[in-house]
């Protein structure tokens, strides 16, 4: 016979653990810590309107108010904390399904962003797929071909590596899955403006300009012939061209002078870099060849506590709940100004360690081959600080070296170290290193006969720069240099 029992109890289990947490103002000082000086303005400007016992004073330094950059930060920061999008205001209701309303985001940052920043290429391409492109999965595909391009205009990635993005993108389900249909997006940016972007290879950059001409002319057809042999120009004489084209002389030379005037990178018009931010850290250099790390007062905010106001106000505090009031602003005031001096010695200490690694940069004034091997790990070893508050230190801040108009971003002075060389007396060289390496190396060649990836591994390594081909190849793509073939090509 079965019998089932059944017992109750409570039981108890005691668990050890260990959490950190960050003080307020070591928080404070973080946030502040990762805002250039004219983001970090907007944001004390406003918590001073906040608090009655602060004090703001923008830099001496501060490009005249008014301009797009500071409207532009304030209308975003505006919207963000009034819950703009949620609204209703304008049409940017809840009334709108999800993708609308990412499209209605996308376009109103794109407005935004326009008023801030100059015009780039990724910034044209994409106004362009916003316009002609419904939302959807094909207009995302196409703004990922157009990031994905180079500052030539150029597409260096094959379709089944950019396949590949566009899953890891999608987590493994996307629509447009196949190969083909990258291929069909590739052709779509290639319609675009300017004529030659999305081009794989030059002969394809020059053809794709040629069907764009509206002019048509018995000579096109010639043209596109001459686009997809331009290997051809170098290896044989005109006459033997002439005749496998079907064509006379004077047509090769008038179709070879219509190339000359196409434009090989149609990438190039359009600038990659950000509106430039106002130097907050000065590199001085001293008699003995030391340079300092100076942030002086007029590159910087004024933020401080009004001590006049709040005395004023304790005087005139007649009840307990007004005093409670007083005494909170007056707490969050010396909070976030306390946090605003640390975070300005924290960087002016961060810079000074670097600028003692980097002495051969700054007295360079920024030339790359002189940079050292420095990573953001050993910066916050010596410092004993976190890598993430490294990270956040550097960004976005610009450096003025002395009392020139040569301004460096902070991040510049990080470097990766290569492989190191064979030799007791070797040093180890870093990646910007064997950039200029390279570059001087290819600027100095002989045009006729450029040098092979694999003849730039050789003479790099006559100077101790190891490299391996693959990495020759991918450090000249970011140089933006052509292959030996395509510079061949190009006389």
């Amino acid at each position: 016979m079965l019998s089932l029992t059944q017992t109750t109890g409570v039981q108890q289990q005691q668990r050890q653990s260990q959490t950190m947490q960050l003080s307020l103002r070591a928080q404070q000082r973080l946030e502040f810590l990762s805002l250039q000086v004219q983001a970090l303005s907007t944001t004390l400007r406003l918590r001073a309107e906040q608090n009655p016992f602060l004090e703001y004073e923008p830099p001496l330094n501060q490009p005249a108010s008014g301009n797009f950059h500071e409207a532009g930060a304030r209308d975003m920061l505006y919207e963000k904390t009034t819950d703009y999008l949620l609204s209703g205001h304008e049409g940017y209701g809840k009334h709108l399904d999800d993708a609308e309303q990412k499209d209605a985001v996308r376009r109103h940052d794109h407005k935004i962003l326009s008023l801030t920043e100059p015009e780039t290429l990724y910034r044209h391409l994409e106004k362009q797929v916003l316009e002609n492109y419904s939302p959807g999965a094909e207009r995302e595909l196409l703004l990922l071909i157009c990031d994905t391009l180079d500052r030539d205009g150029y597409l260096r990635i094959l379709p089944r590596d950019l396949q590949m993005e566009w899953w890891s993108l999608h987590h493994g389900h996307p629509e447009h899955a196949e190969e083909r249909d990258i291929i069909d997006a590739i052709k779509k940016v290639q319609q675009l403006d300017p004529p030659g972007v999305g081009a794989r290879s030059l002969s394809e950059c020059l053809e794709l300009q040629v069907r764009a001409d509206p002019v048509s002319s018995p000579e096109r057809t010639l043209r596109l012939k001459l686009c997809q042999r331009l290997g051809d120009l170098l290896k044989y004489p005109p006459e033997k061209i002439a005749q496998t084209l079907q064509c006379s002389l004077e047509e090769l030379t008038a179709a070879r002078e219509y190339l000359a005037t196409l434009n090989p990178f149609p990438g190039r018009k359009f600038t990659d870099e950000p509106l430039p931010e106002p130097p907050e850290i000065t590199a001085v250099k001293r008699k003995n060849g030391a340079w300092v790390a100076q942030c002086k007062k007029e590159d910087l905010p004024l933020f401080r506590v009004d001590e006049e106001t709040l005395a004023n106000a304790k005087e005139k505090v007649v009840d307990k709940e007004e005093r409670e009031r007083v005494t909170k602003w007056e707490e969050q005031a010396r909070l976030w100004v306390e946090a605003y001096n640390e975070r300005n010695a924290t960087l002016r200490e961060v810079a000074q360690r670097i600028f003692n690694r980097q002495t051969d940069f700054l007295d360079s004034a920024g030339d790359p081959a002189t940079l050292k091997p420095l990573l953001q790990r050993e910066i916050a070893e010596a410092l004993g600080y976190d890598e993430s508050t490294i990270s956040r230190a550097i960004k976005d801040k610009i450096v003025r070296i002395g009392h020139t108009t040569k301004y460096l971003p902070l991040k510049d002075f990080f470097t990766h170290a290569l492989k190191a060389p064979t030799g007791e007396n070797a040093d180890a060289v870093s990646d910007q290193q064997a950039k200029s390496a390279l570059k001087a190396l290819i600027a100095a060649e002989d045009r006729a006969h450029p040098l092979s990836d694999q003849a730039l591994v050789e003479a790099l390594a006559q100077q101790n720069i190891v490299l391996a081909r693959r990495t020759v190849a991918k450090y000249r793509e970011q140089l933006g240099i052509l292959s030996t073939r395509e510079r061949r090509c190009k006389l």
